[in-house]
């Protein structure tokens, strides 16, 4: 897992691997615990080859 700077970048980073035709999906949360029902949380890449995750993820730190 790696981390954005907020959820701005998280779509930014959503669009692009949709651009590149990967499969990606939006994770919201269910608002079960502390965060609010429906906030956007993380997206999901792949399946894919790594090495087309890495493109678009590489330079973002672990989580």
């Amino acid at each position: 897992m790696v981390k954005v700077s907020g959820e701005r970048e998280l779509l930014e980073l959503y669009e692009k691997a949709k651009g590149k035709g990967l499969p990606v999906a939006i994770v919201r949360d269910a608002g079960l615990t502390e965060i609010p029902p429906g906030t956007l949380t993380a997206i999901a890449i792949g399946p894919c080859p790594s090495e087309l995750v890495d493109e678009l993820t590489g330079r973002l730190k672990l989580l």
